[in-house]
Order: C-alpha cells, then structure tokens, then sequence
C-alpha cells in the first residue's frame, strides 16, 4: 500500500477534496471570453469535443473554441451518450450523465448574454 507522500494518496486526497466541495454545494464557474467574432469558453473539466460542437451550433456566425482541463476536479466529462455506452473516461468520472444538460444551459445562458 502506498505511504501518505506517493502520487496514489495525492491523486485520491485530491478526488476526496473534490468530493468534499459537492457535498458542501459548491459549484463550478464557467467563463468566455468574446473578442470580436471569436468566443472563447474556459470549461471545468475535461469535455468530450460534443459540448464545442454543440457551443459552436448555437453560436454558427462565431469562431468557437474551449480550454478544459481537469485534474483535480472533475476530469473527464461525457456526454449522456456516453455515459451509456462506457469507457475509461467515463469510469474515472466523478459526474453523472445529468452533468450534459447543466454544460449546456451554461453555454447558453452565456451566449444569451451576448
């Protein structure tokens, strides 16, 4: 078993501390920056490349991108389809399946600001 100093502590510690802020209610703030015709959105997490299709269709007159990254937080975000069908991603994922809706009234809810 792994000491309290090696990488399986650490990388658990972190998942625990994760755990820790969703049983407190904490939430996770979504961000854009908008430069002329590019959008830009900083996303929680590491998001399957569905959720910037699916921001550049509701923004198709705009040069769409993401920076998503999630180590220590919620790491790998899939779709509810893929939460279907399995995968290592989806097997290391602390969310559910729900977690697309709430992605996606976000990215809305930014563009609606627009």
């Amino acid at each position: 078993m792994a000491t309290g100093d090696g990488p399986y502590m650490a990388n658990n510690m972190g998942r625990l501390g994760w755990y820790k802020r969703a049983l407190e209610g904490k939430t996770i703030d979504i961000g854009s920056l908008s430069i002329e015709n590019a959008q830009i959105f900083f996303m929680p997490g590491e998001l399957f490349v569905e959720y910037q299709l699916a921001a550049k269709k509701m923004s198709p007159d705009k040069f769409v991108a993401m920076a998503a990254y999630g180590d220590y937080g919620p790491f790998y975000i899939g779709t509810k389809e893929a939460y279907k069908e399995g995968g290592y991603e989806i097997l290391s994922s602390p969310v559910t399946e729900d977690t697309e809706k709430v992605i996606l009234k976000a990215i809305q809810s930014i563009n609606d600001k627009l």
